[in-house]
């Protein structure tokens, strides 16, 4: 199943996306999510994108230039704990 949700864009458009996961960086405060669009399902791999949320707002934010390195790090993590065990 599917975990699909609704988010606001840079433009202010709503997009659906799949989400794979969710996660937040206490150091900076902000909650993230990696996700991919694969509207007809007709890839057999899709790109994931992470993006920082506003949880109040619904909106992905781009990731600071500053933040993406422990944000990579952390997904990494994340996603070896979830599929390397």
């Amino acid at each position: 199943m599917k975990n699909e949700a609704v988010y606001i864009n840079e433009n202010g458009e709503e997009i659906r996306v799949e989400v794979i996961l969710s996660f937040s960086i206490e150091e900076f405060n902000k909650n993230y999510i990696a996700y991919t669009i694969n509207d007809d399902d007709s890839l057999e791999t899709a790109v994931v994108l992470i993006n920082e949320v506003d949880i109040e707002t619904n909106k992905l934010l781009p990731i600071k230039f500053e933040e993406k390195e422990m944000v990579l790090t952390t997904y990494n993590d994340i996603k070896k704990t979830i599929f390397d065990e």
